[in-house]
Protein backbone atom coordinates (compact mmCIF):
# COMPACT_ATOMS: atom_id res chain seq x y z
CA UNK A 1 0.00 0.00 0.00
CA UNK A 2 1.80 2.93 -1.03
CA UNK A 3 -1.42 5.34 -1.71
CA UNK A 4 -1.69 8.37 0.57
CA UNK A 5 -5.14 9.86 1.42
CA UNK A 6 -6.39 12.72 3.25
CA UNK A 7 -6.22 12.76 6.67
CA UNK A 8 -9.70 12.80 7.67
CA UNK A 9 -9.99 9.10 7.84
CA UNK A 10 -7.56 9.32 10.93
CA UNK A 11 -8.59 12.07 12.09
CA UNK A 12 -12.13 11.42 12.56
CA UNK A 13 -12.00 7.90 13.61
CA UNK A 14 -10.04 9.44 16.58
CA UNK A 15 -12.76 11.91 17.02
CA UNK A 16 -15.00 8.26 17.07
CA UNK A 17 -13.51 6.60 19.15
CA UNK A 18 -13.03 9.53 21.79
CA UNK A 19 -17.17 10.14 21.46
CA UNK A 20 -17.32 6.49 22.13
CA UNK A 21 -15.03 5.44 24.74
CA UNK A 22 -14.23 8.63 26.49
CA UNK A 23 -10.91 10.76 25.45
CA UNK A 24 -9.11 9.53 28.54
CA UNK A 25 -9.78 5.47 27.37
CA UNK A 26 -9.66 6.58 23.64
CA UNK A 27 -6.02 8.01 24.15
CA UNK A 28 -5.37 4.62 26.00
CA UNK A 29 -6.43 2.61 23.48
CA UNK A 30 -4.97 4.19 20.34
CA UNK A 31 -1.31 3.30 22.41
CA UNK A 32 -2.24 -0.07 23.63
CA UNK A 33 -2.92 -0.62 20.04
CA UNK A 34 0.39 1.06 18.52
CA UNK A 35 -0.82 4.01 17.45
CA UNK A 36 0.76 6.82 20.12
CA UNK A 37 1.42 9.60 17.70
CA UNK A 38 -2.20 9.91 17.05
CA UNK A 39 -2.58 10.49 20.60
CA UNK A 40 0.39 13.34 20.30
CA UNK A 41 -0.80 15.18 17.27
CA UNK A 42 -2.98 14.60 14.19
CA UNK A 43 -2.16 14.51 10.91
CA UNK A 44 -2.22 18.16 9.15
CA UNK A 45 -1.76 16.53 5.67
CA UNK A 46 -2.22 13.32 3.00
CA UNK A 47 -0.92 10.49 5.28
CA UNK A 48 -0.15 6.70 3.82
CA UNK A 49 -3.31 4.66 3.17
CA UNK A 50 -1.50 2.07 5.20
CA UNK A 51 -2.02 3.69 8.39
CA UNK A 52 -5.94 3.84 7.86
CA UNK A 53 -6.04 0.52 7.45
CA UNK A 54 -4.24 -0.45 10.07
CA UNK A 55 -6.42 2.05 12.62
CA UNK A 56 -9.27 0.59 10.74
CA UNK A 57 -7.92 -2.91 11.43
CA UNK A 58 -7.48 -2.31 14.67
CA UNK A 59 -10.95 -0.66 15.26
CA UNK A 60 -12.55 -3.75 14.04
CA UNK A 61 -10.88 -6.21 15.24
CA UNK A 62 -9.86 -4.68 19.19
CA UNK A 63 -13.81 -3.10 19.90
CA UNK A 64 -15.29 -6.12 17.93
CA UNK A 65 -17.06 -5.73 14.81
CA UNK A 66 -20.15 -3.84 16.28
CA UNK A 67 -18.98 -1.39 18.10
CA UNK A 68 -16.37 -1.36 15.19
CA UNK A 69 -18.46 -0.98 12.81
CA UNK A 70 -20.81 2.12 14.67
CA UNK A 71 -17.35 3.86 15.60
CA UNK A 72 -16.35 4.22 11.46
CA UNK A 73 -19.60 4.84 10.73
CA UNK A 74 -19.55 7.41 12.94
CA UNK A 75 -16.22 8.82 11.71
CA UNK A 76 -17.75 8.98 8.07
CA UNK A 77 -20.23 11.48 9.45
CA UNK A 78 -17.83 13.42 10.75
CA UNK A 79 -15.84 13.36 7.80
CA UNK A 80 -18.68 14.38 5.56
CA UNK A 81 -19.34 16.92 7.95
CA UNK A 82 -16.06 18.28 7.66
CA UNK A 83 -15.96 18.27 3.64
CA UNK A 84 -19.35 20.31 3.74
CA UNK A 85 -17.72 22.55 5.78
CA UNK A 86 -14.60 23.26 4.15
CA UNK A 87 -14.22 21.28 0.76
CA UNK A 88 -17.66 21.80 -1.22
CA UNK A 89 -17.92 24.98 -2.41
CA UNK A 90 -21.00 27.04 -1.26
CA UNK A 91 -22.75 27.60 -4.47
CA UNK A 92 -22.73 24.06 -4.65
CA UNK A 93 -24.20 23.45 -1.42
CA UNK A 94 -26.80 25.83 -1.97
CA UNK A 95 -27.60 25.06 -5.38
CA UNK A 96 -27.45 21.26 -5.66
CA UNK A 97 -30.68 20.17 -2.70
CA UNK A 98 -32.40 22.44 -5.06
CA UNK A 99 -32.00 20.07 -8.25
CA UNK A 100 -33.53 16.76 -9.56
CA UNK A 101 -31.97 14.49 -7.48
CA UNK A 102 -30.70 12.03 -10.44
CA UNK A 103 -29.23 15.83 -12.04
CA UNK A 104 -27.34 16.89 -8.57
CA UNK A 105 -25.87 13.15 -8.53
CA UNK A 106 -24.86 13.53 -11.67
CA UNK A 107 -22.77 16.61 -10.85
CA UNK A 108 -21.28 15.37 -7.65
CA UNK A 109 -20.48 12.12 -8.76
CA UNK A 110 -17.95 13.91 -11.23
CA UNK A 111 -16.70 16.11 -8.39
CA UNK A 112 -16.19 12.85 -6.21
CA UNK A 113 -14.56 11.44 -8.87
CA UNK A 114 -12.34 14.39 -9.58
CA UNK A 115 -11.29 14.07 -6.50
CA UNK A 116 -11.44 10.20 -5.37
CA UNK A 117 -7.21 10.81 -5.30
CA UNK A 118 -8.09 11.80 -1.65
CA UNK A 119 -9.69 9.05 -0.62
CA UNK A 120 -9.00 6.02 -2.25
CA UNK A 121 -5.44 6.12 -2.84
CA UNK A 122 -3.99 3.66 -4.95
CA UNK A 123 -7.38 1.84 -5.47
CA UNK A 124 -9.70 2.95 -8.30
CA UNK A 125 -13.06 4.89 -7.75
CA UNK A 126 -15.90 4.50 -10.12
CA UNK A 127 -19.32 5.47 -10.66
CA UNK A 128 -22.31 3.85 -12.35
CA UNK A 129 -25.11 6.23 -12.50
CA UNK A 130 -27.58 3.88 -14.60
CA UNK A 131 -30.04 2.21 -12.81
CA UNK A 132 -29.02 2.17 -8.80
CA UNK A 133 -26.14 4.66 -8.89
CA UNK A 134 -22.78 2.83 -7.45
CA UNK A 135 -19.92 4.45 -6.38
CA UNK A 136 -16.94 1.77 -6.60
CA UNK A 137 -13.43 1.32 -4.59
CA UNK A 138 -11.37 -1.34 -6.53
CA UNK A 139 -8.18 -2.02 -3.96
CA UNK A 140 -10.22 -0.25 -1.43
CA UNK A 141 -7.48 1.45 1.24
CA UNK A 142 -9.84 0.07 4.43
CA UNK A 143 -10.64 -3.36 3.59
CA UNK A 144 -7.37 -4.63 1.38
CA UNK A 145 -6.44 -7.81 2.27
CA UNK A 146 -8.64 -8.04 5.00
CA UNK A 147 -11.71 -11.08 5.13
CA UNK A 148 -14.67 -10.85 6.58
CA UNK A 149 -18.13 -12.61 7.32
CA UNK A 150 -19.73 -9.24 6.16
CA UNK A 151 -18.88 -5.89 4.32
CA UNK A 152 -16.71 -3.46 6.76
CA UNK A 153 -16.31 -0.11 4.79
CA UNK A 154 -18.84 1.59 7.15
CA UNK A 155 -16.27 4.65 7.17
CA UNK A 156 -17.02 5.36 3.32
CA UNK A 157 -20.90 4.34 3.09
CA UNK A 158 -21.24 6.84 5.77
CA UNK A 159 -19.12 9.75 4.36
CA UNK A 160 -21.16 8.94 1.27
CA UNK A 161 -24.83 8.86 2.67
CA UNK A 162 -24.03 12.00 4.71
CA UNK A 163 -22.44 13.77 1.45
CA UNK A 164 -25.35 12.71 -0.55
CA UNK A 165 -28.22 13.30 2.26
CA UNK A 166 -27.28 16.99 2.95
CA UNK A 167 -26.39 17.33 -1.10
CA UNK A 168 -28.88 15.71 -3.38
CA UNK A 169 -31.77 14.47 -0.86
CA UNK A 170 -32.38 14.00 3.06
CA UNK A 171 -34.31 10.81 2.35
CA UNK A 172 -31.48 9.03 -0.24
CA UNK A 173 -29.97 5.91 1.64
CA UNK A 174 -26.34 4.43 0.78
CA UNK A 175 -25.50 0.50 1.26
CA UNK A 176 -22.30 -1.42 0.91
CA UNK A 177 -23.38 -4.48 -0.93
CA UNK A 178 -20.42 -5.55 -1.89
CA UNK A 179 -16.99 -5.43 -0.46
CA UNK A 180 -13.36 -6.72 -0.87
CA UNK A 181 -13.53 -7.99 2.35
CA UNK A 182 -16.02 -11.02 1.93
CA UNK A 183 -14.56 -11.75 -1.55
CA UNK A 184 -15.80 -8.47 -3.50
CA UNK A 185 -14.09 -7.60 -7.26
CA UNK A 186 -14.83 -4.23 -5.70
CA UNK A 187 -16.41 -2.23 -2.59
CA UNK A 188 -19.64 -1.15 -3.80
CA UNK A 189 -22.40 1.52 -2.35
CA UNK A 190 -25.41 1.34 -4.03
CA UNK A 191 -27.31 4.65 -3.44
CA UNK A 192 -30.86 4.65 -3.20
CA UNK A 193 -33.20 7.31 -4.40
CA UNK A 194 -36.53 7.89 -3.01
Amino acid sequence: MAGRIGPNCLIRTVQALGERLGEAEARAWLVAQGHRDLTERLPESMVPEADFHALAGHVLDGLGEEAGLAILDRSGVLTAEYLLAHRIPAPARLLLPHLPARLGLRILARAIGAHAWTFAGSGRFSVRLAGDPVFAIAGCPMCRGRQASRPTCSYYRATFEHLLRRLIHPRLTVAEVACEAVGGAACEFRITLP
